[in-house]
């Protein structure tokens, strides 16, 4: 008679379902071994998984928070537990801060997450598939809606924890979603498991604490069933916002334009569609650029003091890491980094690259036997920057009739005023030649000059950023 105390069945089947493989292939599998019930019933059921399959590497990795007085003995634990069961074992020491304004779980949950990313990447091999899974049940599912409801999340928040995310060089898997505490305890006492309990899970101070202790009871008392049943309204939240981020990725591509190899909203474009919709493209916009969802008020004041700014202003919104500007018809994300620019002009040596101050991507130098700038085997070539350059300085862009000043020509070209210090100036011989990303200077009679006065072995040089 089949034991259903006994997960491993299913757990198998459902592994098999979030990777989409029969582990067939060489495998490398990093556990986050908290040495709490969830983690020890993850871990032996790999290690039972691993007598199927011989070419499962298991790795369990300790995270030690320091936030205990018993952390050192955790640690203890955990380590015993994995020499004991053949298992190779890592920890990673981490600081969480204590200080006020500071979310305490937030901090520690993403440095976990982090050293547990770190670790699983040192281990990456071509030919193994690499996963790193963590202990996460349906309880956990259950506390993770609740607070999503608190915060008012939309889609995005409701869909709660997602079973299978792929990763660039891994997959994140949580297995147990489908399983509740009670069975993860039931499993351990099947097999007579030790585990630790840690006293902080007490502490109702912390709001998911406090809704494991006093809430949850509370409403499995009333309706027995609510996890599984919230894990359901999970599942088809997480489709829902597979189908908006499908609408997105549509709508998106119409109003993204590529200006200067750069990604901009076209706000004319954007007001064509719903404004529901213009919601929607603005948050996968965000997640694009691996960026926190904007909420709800600070969509509205995206749109009342940008979208709907008048044209000729320049409004910008600060963020907690970068800036959303508009300039002209278009949107911009620019960073905060405070940087600047080489103090002096530099002088280019013949380099294929060159990775300047205040420049986000490298200067790139490539030869041309039919366009790009003209340049002799004695050519002095100089990158300079606005500051370098002499107030009253002017220049013919290809295919123009005059020269124009500089300020004027940044303008003219629409290079946005917080780029204008970071534009590169191409001097050769002292003569501006190119604004790269922008303009090639159109020096009349200076080629012709160069060919009389300078027989030597000549090229054509591009360059971009």
């Amino acid at each position: 008679m089949k034991n259903e105390t006994d997960l491993f069945t299913q757990f198998r089947l459902v592994l098999c379902e979030l990777t989409k493989t029969k582990w067939t292939v060489e495998s490398n599998v990093h556990i986050a071994l908290s040495g709490g019930l969830d983690s020890i019933v993850l871990l032996h059921l790999f290690i039972r998984l691993r007598h199927e399959h011989k070419n499962i590497h298991l790795l369990a990795h300790h995270v030690h928070h320091g936030l205990s007085k018993n952390a050192d003995q955790w640690l203890a634990f955990c380590k015993k537990t994995c020499i004991t069961s053949k298992v190779k074992f890592a920890y990673s020491k981490i600081i969480v801060k204590k200080t006020s304004g500071v979310n305490l779980e937030a901090d520690a949950r993403e440095k976990r997450y982090e050293c547990l990313k770190s670790n699983l990447e040192k281990d990456l091999s071509q030919n193994r598939n690499a996963y790193l899974v963590t202990a996460h049940h349906q309880d956990d599912q259950l506390e993770t809606v609740l607070l999503a409801l608190k915060r008012g999340s939309g889609v995005a928040g409701l869909q709660g924890i997602l079973g299978a995310q792929k990763m660039p060089t891994y997959s994140l898997l949580r297995p147990f979603l489908c399983f509740s505490r009670v069975q993860l305890k039931n499993y351990a006492h099947l097999f007579s498991l030790l585990w630790i309990e840690d006293e902080s899970n007490e502490d109702q101070h912390f709001d998911r604490n406090f809704i494991r202790e006093t809430i949850t009871p509370l409403l499995k008392n009333r309706w027995p069933s609510i996890a599984k049943t919230v894990s359901r309204s999970a599942n088809l939240m997480q489709e829902q916002y597979l189908l908006l981020a499908e609408l997105a990725q549509q709508d998106l591509s119409y109003v993204l334009m590529i200006e200067k190899e750069r990604s901009v909203i076209n706000i004319k474009k954007l007001a064509t569609q719903s404004f529901i919709r213009q919601k929607n493209t603005l948050r996968y916009w965000f997640k694009l650029h691996d960026l926190q969802y904007p909420s709800f008020k600070q969509l509205d004041v995206i749109f009342n003091e940008l979208i709907y700014a008048a044209e000729q202003t320049m409004p910008s919104i600060k963020f907690l890491n970068f800036m959303l500007r508009r300039y002209g018809d278009n949107l911009y994300i620019t960073d905060l980094n405070k940087v600047s620019t080489p103090k002096r002009p530099i002088l280019w040596a013949g380099e294929a690259s060159l990775l300047i101050s205040g420049l986000t991507k490298k200067l790139q130098f490539e030869y041309s036997d039919k366009q790009g700038i003209i340049v002799d085997e004695n050519s002095t070539i100089e990158i300079c920057f606005r500051k370098h350059l002499p107030k009253n300085l002017t220049c013919t862009p290809n295919g123009r009739n005059r020269s124009r000043c500089i300020k004027k020509l940044l303008h003219e070209y629409s290079v946005p005023p917080w780029e204008r210090d970071f534009v590169p100036f191409i001097f050769v011989d002292g003569i501006l030649k190119q604004a790269v990303g922008s303009w090639y200077c159109d020096n009349v009679g200076d080629e012709k000059k160069v060919k009389k006065t300078r027989p030597f072995k000549r090229c054509h040089i591009t360059l971009k950023a």
